[in-house]
């Protein structure tokens, strides 16, 4: 799976949704807000801070 997802260029870390992206597009959007994840760490973690390593990732969201 891994394989399809470089073929692909799909990072599991920069292409799944975040609930910090989520709530950001939702405020400039004017919408209500969701709810927020149980998690702790998901309510607050910004794939954006985040090196995945990938070079082709770094540059297509540039």
């Amino acid at each position: 799976m891994s394989l399809l997802r470089r073929i692909a260029r799909r990072c599991e870390t920069h292409d799944r949704p975040s609930y910090a992206k989520t709530r950001q597009l939702e405020q400039e959007l004017g919408m209500e807000p969701s709810s927020p994840p149980p998690s702790f760490t998901d309510q607050f973690a910004n794939p954006d801070l985040i090196d995945c390593g990938h070079a082709w990732c770094r540059t297509r969201r540039r």
